[in-house]
């Protein structure tokens, strides 16, 4: 009924008894931080060690969950920042298990904002408040999980992939997608920091010195309207370029990029062209043990993209995305080289097939049958 409507309630429930009768929530709101590698900001509470948050808290009376975001971040980081936009919002109900009958708990509508990337000064001037924030931590999205409550966990993970998809905010109850969900959710993607890749150097355009071994080859293959193919391992959420290993039977590493993107993505490709290589000075990247060695990366253009089927050397079967090379990068984790290599990807191909820079926009799930015939 509303506010303003002064008729007697003939047939209808009494105003007060209107009011009784509508769901009472608490209010929460939480604001997801990464740092310049992708790292998400988590906090260690006191009154919950080892269990770890996103900066947030409840939003008072009469607030608005922006304002309330905002205002956390001062108390508990003492940082005046604003949020960027909505990623995320959580209905949990009142029975939900992992709060129990908690202070009474009613349910709660949370929402997770985008508080940015930190910059170095901006990582300098955080201050704790005393007993209530033991610590802070920037974490990689999947090391973070893995010390969060369920809940909370797949909050900032949807977040996080709301943030890669850019295509508005991600609608969650007790912490689940409702309806089907953007592919980035369904496929459970966890943005990851590639060990080893953060401090190695991107050499665009140059071949390995003489005497460099290539010990591994990948493609950045595109469709005609600029987007590339990634691929998601099942078993940690994981996003790779199509590629891998060069074989001592293999004819060079284009070969071997070529081969491995048939049978991990069933792609046939075309027009492969050599785009550069990341120098892995020690071997700390491929293993021990290894030594000094290049990873070659290539750009083609997808002829096709065959019905799924396992990879015949893990037998895995990768699900396949078509994202814009930007948000391959963010995905893949490789740090500055791998921002590089992604705009040196997008810019290569434009000048030399005219294929056009592809904005980021949601991802897009290649369907298990395959789609035939991207080529116009």
């Amino acid at each position: 009924m509303p506010a303003d409507d002064v008729r007697e309630p003939v047939g209808l429930m009494a105003p007060e008894d209107y009011a009784r009768s509508r769901a009472v929530f608490w209010g929460g709101a939480a604001v997801l931080f990464t740092d310049a590698e992708g790292r998400v900001l988590v906090l260690d509470p006191a009154y919950r060690p080892g269990k770890l948050l996103l900066p947030g808290g409840g939003v008072d009376q009469a607030e608005r969950p922006s304002a309330g975001a905002v205002r956390e971040v001062a108390e508990e980081l003492g940082l005046s920042v604003g949020v960027r936009q909505l990623l995320a919002v959580d209905w949990v109900s009142r029975g939900n298990p992992e709060f129990g009958t908690v202070c009474g708990f009613p349910g709660e509508t949370v929402s997770i904002w985008d508080g940015g990337v930190l910059e170095e000064s901006d990582i300098a001037r955080i201050r704790l408040p005393e007993n209530e924030i033991t610590s802070f931590h920037f974490l990689p999205p999947a090391q973070a999980a893995r010390r969060m409550r369920p809940i909370e966990r797949r909050r900032m993970l949807a977040a996080l992939r709301a943030r890669i998809d850019r295509a508005g905010p991600a609608v969650l109850e007790d912490g689940e997608s409702v309806g089907l969900g953007r592919a980035l959710q369904r496929l459970d993607v966890v943005p990851r920091i590639a060990i080893g890749y953060q401090d190695i150097a991107w050499h665009p355009a140059m071949e390995p010195a003489a005497g460099l071994p290539v010990k591994q080859a990948w493609v950045w293959a595109f469709d005609p309207l600029g987007r590339v193919v990634v691929l998601v391992d099942p078993r940690d959420g994981h996003v790779v370029l199509p590629g891998g290993t060069v074989e001592t039977d293999d004819d060079g590493p284009k070969a071997a990029a070529l081969r491995e993107a048939a049978e991990e993505a069933a792609l046939r490709l075309h027009d492969a062209v050599y785009l550069g290589y990341l120098l892995d000075p020690d071997g700390a990247v491929y293993g021990p043990g290894t030594g000094a060695n290049a990873r070659a990366r290539y750009i083609a253009r997808i002829d096709s993209l065959g019905p799924a089927a396992p990879d015949v050397a893990t037998r895995i079967t990768y699900s396949r995305l078509l994202v814009s090379p930007v948000q391959a990068s963010e995905l893949l984790g490789l740090g500055r080289a791998g921002v590089e290599q992604a705009e040196y990807a997008a810019q290569t191909a434009a000048i030399r097939w005219g294929i056009p820079l592809s904005p980021p926009q949601a991802a897009i799930e290649i369907p298990h049958t395959g789609m035939a015939a991207l080529l116009p």
